[in-house]
């Protein structure tokens, strides 16, 4: 049985005319969130990709990375670049669909709820104490967000 769980942010109109993917990555940085693993690969939608979801990984330098996803909101493709908590194992793939849509899908050793018997819930809080502050450190207001899970 695969389990599913999803974020879905909204930003107000105001601040998706604002919104950098580079500077918002940059905040997910500087927030305890990093884009290299443990084998110093960055994992990426690249140029071109369309709606193939085809991820790669490479080992890259931030710079190209940056590059990339700034040639790529440039040309309003889906940014998409995995994201992993330096404090622990746990991580996400991160794609910004348009200048006020962030998805984030909790596919990377999920947290879940603790002692919750048979049901192998998401902790939704966890992850909403670790994304929410970035998106204000950036000066961009939240507009709604929502949370859900598939089994």
């Amino acid at each position: 049985m695969s389990i599913s769980a999803w974020i879905d942010i909204h930003l107000s109109e105001q601040s998706s005319t604002n919104l950098s993917a580079q500077d918002l990555i940059k905040q997910f940085v500087k927030e305890g969130w990093d884009y290299v693993n443990h084998n110093g690969e960055v994992t990426f939608l690249p140029l071109g990709d369309g709606d193939h979801f085809n991820w790669q990984s490479e080992v890259m330098n931030s710079a190209c990375i940056l590059n990339i996803i700034e040639l790529k909101q440039a040309q309003q493709e889906i940014v998409g670049i995995q994201l992993l908590r330096r404090d622990s194992d746990i991580g996400c793939d991160m794609l910004l669909f348009n200048a006020n849509h962030i998805g984030f899908s909790l596919s990377i050793a999920r947290k879940s709820v603790e002692n919750q018997g048979e049901i192998d819930m998401t902790d939704f809080s966890w992850y909403l104490e670790r994304v929410l502050p970035v998106f204000k450190y950036a000066g961009l207001q939240v507009e709604r967000v929502q949370c859900e899970q598939t089994v």
